[in-house]
């Protein structure tokens, strides 16, 4: 198995696109006997030099890695004099922007090993990761209520690791979650009060400048972003530290923060006011759960206040909070980057969903993007999955909406594609069948099939085509001739999406008999 894995990540390296069978190997990793998962490290160490010399190698590492620590989670699995060594080579090797030393990092913390902790804390102050994404991996398993917080480690995270403007409001998260869970007596920060509530001023000041567009024109863009990225995470940790630790002072930073435009800023200014029992900061918590983008945090903050009484009850309601995921999930950096001008609901409906036991509340909105003179506009669905395409969904049924997202989802060893030539050597008569029946189709034009796809030993051709002028994609499997129009020119539904829409219909046919 570990050959197995070792040449499918030299195949990664020629080809990234076969990174998914690197990945299709986590499963047997977690299941490693702790010999196996030892020859895995290192065989991995012998690629060292590979990694500061090969950009992709990294990228490729991360599943092998991440499964690897989930193994370490799940058997308690202790990390060796030996490992210890080749995880922190490994580490060093990683440039510092990849993702991978996140996991590296999580992984040494697993075991919440003196030694491990000790590496971990060095590596975070001294030689720290870039990739901000990426952080929550790297603490998450020290943000424990199982283990007892070393003064040690926190002095050092308070007077070295804090430099690193990345990290720096995860390390504060880290402090107040001991603080909370009562781990510790007394918060490491308590005594830096006055400094941190002129950091948070600062911060505050700068984003305040860069909302007015007051910055150099000639900074990188990215640059930029990076800035408003770090300094909107340190500010909402400092929010957050200051209420804690009930530093009253403070206020005034609290208010200059609560007008900034930045909705998660408002929100963490307005909950920290609010305990500090300042009217005008529970006035304006409150209001925010008007906004679909940060509702779901403003009623968890409302809860724990006791003024989820002062909140609509509409507002509360699943509907509203399916809206608020979805506001979320468009905002990430991995999607839209921002929030949504407006988000409507479509339909919505309980259905059984394939790979659920029990009937889901499925949700499907319309979300758009700017107004009407430069409106960007689709469709999105909430419920037993949270997803949006690229494609233009606005052409397609409500129930077709729906197919599109079960296919598209649904992952079975008897659901799946291959290529003409494979086809027609795999299943010479069905495709001769097949091909002779898309041919004798008067109704479609310029047929060019495009792969063969396979559902529970059903077999259908999948061809791009022309249907009365229109173009699209048609899917013949031997009963009917399903044709699935592309839609838009700009943004088509292509035949990949249209496979799947065409295997999501039977799958919620099966799942919801009429």
């Amino acid at each position: 198995m570990i050959d197995e894995i070792i040449k499918a990540i030299h195949a990664a390296q020629l080809d990234l696109n076969k990174i998914r069978a690197v990945a299709a190997c986590g499963p047997q990793i977690e299941k490693f006997e702790d010999s196996e998962a030892e020859l895995l490290l290192d065989r991995l160490a012998e690629m060292n030099v590979e990694l500061a010399e090969h950009e992709s190698l990294h990228q490729i590492l991360q599943p092998v890695v991440a499964a690897l620590s989930i193994r370490a989670n799940q058997k308690n699995a202790a990390i060796s004099p030996k490992a210890l060594g080749q995880i922190t080579s490994l580490y060093q090797s990683t440039p510092p922007a990849s993702n991978l030393r996140n996991h590296l990092l999580g992984w040494l913390a697993i075991g919440h090993h003196p030694e491990c902790i000790q590496t971990w804390t060095e590596l975070i102050c001294h030689n720290p990761p870039e990739h901000r994404t990426g952080i929550s991996i790297a603490f998450g398993p020290v943000m424990n209520r199982n283990i007892e917080p070393e003064e040690w480690m926190m002095q050092s995270l308070l007077s070295e690791g804090v430099l690193h403007l990345q990290l720096a409001g995860a390390i504060y998260d880290l402090f107040n979650f001991y603080y909370r869970e009562e781990l510790i007596k007394q918060h490491p920060a308590s005594d830096r009060a006055f400094e941190l509530t002129e950091l948070l001023g600062q911060l505050v000041g700068q984003l305040g400048r860069i909302e007015e567009g007051s910055f150099d024109e000639k900074l990188d863009p990215q640059l930029i972003s990076q800035q408003v990225a770090d300094s909107v995470a340190l500010i909402i940790s400092l929010c957050d530290t200051l209420a804690i630790i009930e530093y009253e002072p403070c206020i005034g930073k609290l208010h200059q923060a609560l007008s900034l435009k930045h909705r998660r800023v408002q929100v963490e200014a307005a909950a920290a006011l609010a305990r500090l029992e300042d009217e005008f900061g529970v006035e304006a918590l409150i209001k925010l759960a008007e906004e679909p983008i940060v509702r779901l945090r403003v009623l968890s903050y409302a809860e724990e206040l006791g003024l989820l009484n002062e909140i609509s009850l509409e507002l509360q309601g699943e509907i509203a909070q399916a809206e608020s995921h979805l506001a979320m999930w468009l905002a990430e950096p991995l999607q839209m980057g921002i929030a949504p001008s407006k988000v409507e609901l479509v339909d919505n409906r309980e259905m059984y969903w394939p790979s659920y036991e029990h009937p889901m509340q499925c949700y499907l909105f319309r979300f758009q993007y700017g107004s009407s003179q430069s409106l960007y506009s689709n469709l999105a669905i909430c419920g037993p999955l949270v997803h949006a395409f690229s494609a233009d969904l606005k052409v397609l049924s409500i129930d077709d909406a729906y197919a599109l997202f079960a296919g598209w989802q649904t992952v079975h060893d008897e659901i799946f594609q291959m290529s003409v030539e494979r086809a027609q050597q795999a299943f010479p008569n069905e495709w001769r069948r097949l091909n002779e029946e898309l041919a004798t189709a008067d109704q479609f034009t310029a047929v060019e099939v495009q792969f063969v796809g396979s559902f529970f030993g059903k077999i259908a051709l999948i061809a791009n085509c022309e249907y009365e002028n229109e173009k699209g994609t048609v899917i013949a499997d031997g009963e009917t001739m399903n044709f699935v129009g592309e839609g838009s020119t700009v943004a088509p539904i292509d035949f990949n999406l249209a496979f799947a829409i065409w295997r999501g219909r039977q799958l919620l046919a099966t799942f919801n008999p009429a």
